[in-house]
């Protein structure tokens, strides 16, 4: 990251790459719930109204569809609108928009232009908001079709994930993690950069164990690995970034270097994400399973609902703890 830095939290820098996008293109737009009211939920949207005015950002109704629905409409007339939801949870009320409309617009509708329009909700597991607000749907929204779905674990992958998804011709569901919000300020470039959406990143390189993750378990998984490393265990951990698109090649090198798999994330184990992983990995590298150390093993969220409760709630979740049994179960 040579040359000139600004010192930004990951909100900050999401927020950054919105104003910066909304500056190069005219036609990018915003609207959703509370966005100039409350400068959104969480500051996402801080000084858009006040730079670019009523034309380029709006406050809606509390109504998912209508929101999602818009943003389809927009990107059809040429625009490139950023939808917000507010919480991830609640794409499921724009269900019908996102599955049977936005995802399915060239099957069903015949639709072949363009569509580039983001649909942005924060997921929020591990502080006892409960099911309604804090579920993690990402495993639905990769079941379908035509939805590229992005999960940054910090603040530099968070504004180059966020300009990619903008400038991106598809439609892009990019889901920050509020845990992250107001974590350690990051240097980030002045200068303009993208991300790649679908290219995954190593963050520690290692040779007994590779561990898969994403969105803010990537921290969790980054402090296990610490702890590994004290008691002789090299982790290699990679950072999807993107599950759709999904960067199994990645994984496969990074593999075939330790010999062991495991795969983490916040949401619940059972139909995760983990599985579609883990299918893929046989799916795309049979010669190299027949070498592995160790069965390859997935640590999610236990198979209920988040409940309403800051103490029982972390519970439900794989923690620090649980990523470094997990390893040494393997190796």
């Amino acid at each position: 990251m040579a040359g000139k830095t600004v010192m930004q939290n990951y909100i900050e820098a999401i927020n950054s790459a919105m104003k910066e996008e909304m500056r190069r293109d005219e036609r990018v737009i915003m609207f959703g719930e509370d966005l100039i009211s409350m400068h959104g939920s969480s500051n996402e949207t801080m000084g858009i109204f006040e730079e670019f005015g009523p034309d380029r950002i709006k406050d809606t109704p509390i109504t998912e569809e209508a929101i999602v629905g818009m943003a389809y409409g927009a990107a059809m007339t040429g625009l490139r609108p950023i939808g917000v939801l507010m919480f991830a949870s609640l794409a499921l009320c724009a269900g019908d928009q996102l599955w049977l409309k936005v995802g399915a617009n060239r099957q069903e509708w015949g639709y072949y232009g363009p569509l580039p329009l983001v649909i942005q909700g924060m997921i929020f597991g591990g502080v006892g908001i409960g099911q309604d607000h804090a579920t993690s749907p990402e495993a639905l929204l990769m079941h379908c079709p035509g939805l590229k779905v992005v999960l940054p674990s910090n603040a530099y992958d968070g504004k180059g994930l966020m300009k990619a998804a903008i400038r991106d011709d598809e439609p892009v569901v990019f889901m920050p993690h509020r845990g992250l919000f107001f974590g350690a300020k990051e240097a980030i470039p002045v200068e303009d950069y993208i991300i790649p959406l679908g290219k995954a990143d190593v963050k520690r390189e290692g040779k007994d164990v590779t561990v898969v993750s994403y969105s803010a378990m990537v921290l969790k998984v980054l402090e296990a690995a610490g702890e590994l490393e004290k008691q002789g265990i090299s982790a290699e951990i990679v950072d999807l970034r993107s599950i759709v698109p999904l960067d199994i090649d990645t994984i496969v090198n990074s593999v075939k270097k330790t010999g062991r798999l495991l795969i983490v994330h916040e949401a619940m184990k059972r139909g995760g994400v983990a599985a579609e992983i883990g299918f893929r990995f046989i799916e795309a590298a049979p010669d190299v399973m027949k070498t592995m150390k160790a069965p390859m093993k997935r640590l999610a969220a236990k198979n209920v609902g988040l409940l309403r409760s800051q103490q029982v709630e972390p519970l439900l979740l794989p923690q620090v703890q649980d990523i470094v049994s997990a390893v040494k179960e393997m190796v």
